[in-house]
């Protein structure tokens, strides 16, 4: 079945229903343009767009733009090929203007246009901003197509608490869960009640198209809303949610409507998780995985720091089907306490199907156990290609208990095998660090990490290398690609500045997500402040063109799961220095 679907500025995309059937490996997802306008401080309008996996080659684009009720000019004299940016200087910001870009050559021009356009005097920044329904901030923020137009969404769960189960707090409110369209749209609100608490871990979601209709899903954490099952005040956990039904729910991401739900793994006696008062029992994630290499599965997980189990679920006629369950105590010796604050997932033996990265132990896509490392719980973990020479992928790791050596250390993906480890001790390694190619100075990646107490903190290279003991101010930077190159700088307390150097742009709010949603290769940084989602988006003209990010497998995973637990900037499957796309 093909039909043609006209979208909001000017989009127009050709939809093939997906049939997972005859699915030879995933399908990729539907992409428009992300075309966008943005005004520069230094002058003029910045036009960014995307380059697709399906793009030719040879793919060409002319960019028009039209002010007031004049007559449409042509911007550029010959194809535009080296980039997918442009810098309209000339533009008259006191009158309306619209950019529409064309398919120059490499494709019929006819196939496909984009148009996006700036009111008169607009405001001078670098971001677009989602209004809420109210003054709050929200917690978490899942990204994806909840219309099915080729433009990235938003689901947000709000108000802001965190709580760790280790230093429980009662909730202040209950939960909303809200999606938005990207031009701002309000679609819907879900309130989840008392009965599930406030904090990172009490409440996973995750926004992703499980059934392959072209729109997106969304599936959480969620318990009854007619009864209140918080412990009485004379408890030994007064106020906590020990007892009452649990349950995975998945919605219609358009509508907000349940399709179905699922029993939550069981929690049985919370003792049986570690010490109640630090409630071990209520580490909750949630994820997704093309476990058969053709079609994404939901992933539903209890425990981290002792017990471990995971539930593996197929989305089928609007039913979840489970595929499989596992515990990490039915294994010999039984794996417990490997957990991260999140969880990755990656084709790490090159089969063609996802792994489950749960930390320091990995899952085959049926359920079975990979590899167990036996490091212990990991605040950082990361697999990327970051060794480029050495064939197949790796994971890098800050390993949070007291260990006398190796508690930072680079793994082999496909087998857990340690390729390097530090040979100091350590107390407790803490926070996702900042891992990437952040220094210009070093070839290759570098991963910042310390203690908790901030006692010591280093940077390693990729291949192991003590480079500095230094004190950047925080334990999680978040490095993004910003500027023309392959080197990253970070983004901390309002500044984004290259590692070493210059400040070389600002943001407000708290960060919630990195990821490339808009424009050219180089990726927005979503925050939040008091009544709006902001997506701030590079104005740096690019050097060079290369397929959007998103279209890159682990890429695509790791912004699917930054809507829960620690965030991990999402990773790459091939080093970039050597993505050269097309």
């Amino acid at each position: 079945m093909r039909n043609k679907l006209v979208i909001g500025w000017g989009v127009i995309i050709t939809l093939i229903a997906a049939e997972w059937t005859y699915a030879e490996r995933r399908p990729a997802e539907r992409l428009g343009r992300g075309f966008v306008a943005v005004p520069r401080q230094e002058g003029g309008v910045y036009l960014g767009w995307r380059l697709l996996r399906s793009d030719p080659p040879d793919i060409g684009f002319n960019l028009y733009r039209q002010t007031g009720d004049s007559e449409e000019i042509q911007l550029n004299d010959t194809p535009l090929r080296q980039t997918t940016d442009f810098v309209d200087a000339n533009a008259p910001l006191d009158k309306p203007n619209r950019w529409r870009l064309s398919i120059a050559s490499g494709r019929q021009a006819s196939d496909e246009w984009a148009a996006v356009s700036l009111p008169a005097d607009p405001p001078i920044r670098n971001y677009l901003s989602i209004p809420f329904q109210g003054n709050y901030v929200c917690n978490r923020v899942a990204i994806a197509d909840l219309n099915g137009d080729g433009k990235y969404d938003f689901v947000i769960k709000q108000p802001h608490q965190v709580s760790d189960p280790g230093v429980w707090r009662k909730s202040e409110t209950a939960w909303k869960v809200e999606a938005y369209l990207s031009d701002g749209t309000f679609l819907w609100r879900k309130d989840l009640g008392w009965n599930i608490e406030q904090g990172v871990w009490w409440s996973p979601m995750i926004a992703f198209d499980f059934n392959g209709n072209g729109r997106a899903e969304v599936a959480l954490k969620t318990a009854p809303t007619d009864v209140d099952y918080r412990n009485p005040d004379d408890h030994p956990l007064a106020g906590r949610v020990t007892t009452g039904p649990e349950y995975c729910s998945i919605l219609d991401g358009l509508t907000g409507k349940e399709l179905d739900r699922v029993d939550w793994v069981a929690r049985g006696h919370i003792e049986d998780w570690g010490d109640p008062r630090n409630n071990r029992a209520s580490r909750h994630l949630i994820g997704a995985a093309y476990l058969d290499g053709k079609r994404p599965s939901l992933l539903v997980l209890r425990g981290t720091y002792t017990l471990m189990r995971v539930d593996a679920y197929n989305l089928e006629d609007d039913k979840l089907v489970k595929l499989w369950s596992w515990s990490g105590d039915e294994e010999d010796p039984p794996v417990r306490g490997q957990g991260m604050h999140g969880m990755l997932a990656a084709d790490v033996t090159g089969n063609g199907r996802d792994e489950i990265i749960l930390g320091a132990a990995v899952l085959r896509g049926d359920g079975t156990l990979l590899w167990n490392t036996g490091l212990g719980h990991p605040d950082a973990c990361y697999v990327a290609d970051i060794l480029p020479d050495r064939p197949g992928l790796e994971i890098i790791y800050g390993i949070e208990p007291r260990r006398d050596q190796h508690a930072i250390c680079l793994v082999d993906a496909a087998t857990g095998n340690m390729i390097w480890g530090c040979d100091f001790p350590t107390t407790h390694v803490h926070s996702s660090g900042m891992f990437g190619n952040f220094d210009p100075n070093n070839p290759g990646m570098e991963f910042y990490i310390g203690e908790k107490d901030r006692s010591a903190h280093w940077t390693f290279s990729a291949d192991g290398r003590l480079l500095r003991q230094e004190n950047l101010g925080r334990l999680n930077p978040v490095p993004l690609y910003w500027e023309a190159g392959e080197v990253k700088p970070y983004a901390d307390r309002g500044r984004i500045q290259r590692y070493h150097g210059p400040v070389i742009d600002t943001y407000e709010g708290a960060i919630l997500a990195v990821a490339d949603i808009l424009g050219d290769w180089r990726e927005e940084l979503i925050t939040v402040v008091p009544g709006e989602l902001r997506i701030y988006t590079t104005t740096v003209s690019a050097a060079d063109r290369r397929i959007t990010l998103m279209q890159d497998d682990i890429y695509r995973m790791y912004v699917a799961m930054a809507s829960m637990g620690y965030l991990y900037p999402p990773q790459l499957s091939t080093y970039l220095e050597v993505e050269t796309g097309k």
